[in-house]
This record gives structure tokens, C-alpha cells and sequence, in this order.
């Protein structure tokens, strides 16, 4: 009788033994600790930063008729005239003249930009403003003036517009009718313009310092709005702004898985993790664009564990 109930004991103990290995082989997985965030929309902007220097977008440089020498001047830099007011005369050129005369004329004449346009005086013997503006150049008594050199210059304080050199490289993503946020050293606030002209040409510049020149092509833009406080000279930083997407969908840089070539995020559904393969787009400052491959609202897992694969269950942190 003993032996039967032993045997019926360590029967009993054995299939209980078996169920409790059959139950830690079959239990659930644990699920992994994860934070996550919402796949977002945002509006992006791509952009380019050059630099330049502010000018007048519509000037006139006079020319004298004759070579002279400036006897008396009515206009000093800065100072506004309307057209036709008389801004210098001028005496006939004396033979006593020298080259360092010429060289005097010469520097002001480079001061001179040579994109403006230039008129010739009709007056032999006086220089007037050609249009209503500000002076921006204008001779001394007693230098010498030549004839086709132009010696002063009237701009449009209110019509101004950015000359700026773009590296080579960003050339390809400017484009005419591009809008720009140009900022100043000089003066406080954001100003607006568009990109109106690319040149057609690349330019290089040289180092003394003997490094491979740099090509940079020039790019003109016009200032939109307001700009007061700004004056022809002052440095400018460009911002152009190259591509834009209207609520694109975004995530932080911590959803991003990669294996190979393959980029994939781990998604959250039903507490499990879903993998799901996506092609990314730009990096922003805190978050990547994903082009396609995941919905908008969803929930992504950041800096999933190595372990974690697709289907794994997860627990959110609160």
C-alpha cells in the first residue's frame, strides 16, 4: 500500500513539475520600458546664408563735360538735393595740373559703383543733380575732375536692395523671386527682400594668403517694407530661404533606427512594438523630417533598446 502511494506521489510531483516548466517556458515575454513622442506636423524651411553689402537700387553718376578743376562745392556727402539743384562749379584745367592730381580724381572715381547709372554734364563749367536723392559722392575744391570719370553720385535713400557673392556650391538651390530675411550689425530687427538677379558668371577671388581661390557668384536682392536706419555700405547677412513643405511630418532625432541602408522607427499599437521602415528627409534642429513611411499622430519609441525587434511588447513610462 506504501509503494502505491509513493508511486502516485512522485507521479502527482512529476506532472506538477512538468507543468511548472511548461508554464516558464510558455510565459509572456517581459515587456520592455520605453519613452516615446508624437510624430508631428511643422512647416519647414530650407536655407541658405550668404553676405552682403547694402547699395541704392536706383543712383545717377554725373560725368563733367570737360576736364576741370573744382573751384567751389554746394553739397557735401549725405545731404539730400532735388534735381537740378547746382552741387559744384568748375574752372578750366591749368597746365599746372599733376599726376598726383589725377591719381586724387582716380580715388574717388573708384569710390564710385559701377553699376550705377552715368550721365554727362551739359554745363561745362557746373555739375547738377541729376535726380532727387541723397549725395553719396561729391568732389572737393581744387581736385581735378576729368572728362567720362564720373565724380559724384546722387542715390534713392528709399529704394535700396543687397548685393551679395553665394559660394559656389549653394548657387543650385538659388532661384529668382526667392524671399530672403536679411539681418545688419548696424541696426536691430529682421528685414525682408527677394532674390531678383543671379549673374550668370562665377567670379574668383585670391587669397594673399595663397589658398586656392573661391568662386562666388553675385546675387542681387531688393529690400521689401521699410528701411529706415539703413544706409548704403552696411554689411548684411542673407538668409534665403531654397524650399519650403507645408505641414510635413517630424520626429525627434532619438526615433531614428538605422540597419544598413534601411531607416525604420519603432511605433507603439496595442502595447506592442511595430516596426515600420521610413525614408527621412531633412535634419532639422531637434527633429527629422520623414517623407514617407509613418502617419502622422502616432507614437514613436526613443532610443529603442538593441533587443527590442518588431512585435515585442513595451510599457510606456508615464
Amino acid at each position: 500500500m506504501e509503494n502505491k502511494i509513493r508511486a502516485v506521489l512522485l507521479t502527482t510531483a512529476g506532472v506538477l513539475t512538468a507543468m511548472l516548466f511548461w508554464s516558464w517556458k510558455h510565459r509572456p515575454p517581459e515587456a520592455f520600458l520605453v519613452r516615446t513622442a508624437a510624430a508631428e506636423t511643422q512647416d519647414i524651411y530650407n536655407s541658405v546664408t550668404i553676405f552682403g553689402t547694402v547699395e541704392s537700387a536706383e543712383s545717377t553718376a554725373v560725368c563733367p563735360a570737360k576736364n576741370g578743376v573744382v573751384s567751389a562745392v554746394y553739397a557735401a556727402t549725405g545731404d539730400t538735393v532735388q534735381k537740378g539743384d547746382i552741387l559744384c562749379t568748375l574752372t578750366d584745367i591749368g597746365r599746372s595740373q599733376t599726376a598726383a592730381d589725377y591719381w586724387q580724381t582716380a580715388q574717388s572715381v573708384f569710390a564710385i559703383s559701377g553699376t550705377v547709372n552715368t550721365v554727362t554734364a551739359e554745363d561745362a563749367h557746373a555739375l547738377y543733380a541729376p535726380m532727387d536723392g541723397t549725395v553719396l559722392t561729391v568732389p572737393q575744391a581744387g581736385e581735378s575732375v576729368s572728362v567720362d570719370m564720373p565724380c559724384i553720385q546722387i542715390a534713392n535713400p528709399d529704394k535700396l536692395r543687397v548685393r551679395a557673392q553665394s559660394p559656389e556650391l549653394y548657387v543650385g538651390e538659388l532661384a529668382v523671386g526667392q524671399r530672403a530675411n536679411i539681418t545688419f550689425s548696424a541696426v536691430d530687427g529682421t528685414f525682408h527682400a527677394g532674390l531678383t538677379t543671379i549673374a550668370p558668371a562665377a567670379v574668383k577671388t585670391f587669397s594673399l594668403t595663397n589658398e586656392d581661390p573661391e568662386a562666388t557668384v553675385e546675387v542681387l536682392l531688393d529690400l521689401n517694407g521699410s528701411t529706415k536706419n539703413l544706409r548704403p555700405g552696411y554689411s548684411a547677412t542673407v538668409k534665403v530661404f531654397t524650399d519650403h513643405r507645408d505641414d510635413a511630418a517630424v520626429v525627434p532625432y532619438e526615433a531614428i533606427c538605422q540597419r544598413g541602408e534601411q531607416e525604420f522607427v519603432f511605433c507603439v499599437q496595442d502595447g506592442h512594438a511595430v516596426q515600420c521602415a521610413v525614408q527621412t528627409g531633412y535634419l532639422l534642429e531637434d527633429t527629422v523630417e520623414i517623407i514617407d513611411g509613418l502617419p502622422t499622430g502616432v507614437s514613436v519609441i526613443l532610443s529603442p533598446p538593441d533587443e527590442l525587434t518588431d512585435g515585442d511588447p513595451v510599457e510606456v513610462q508615464t
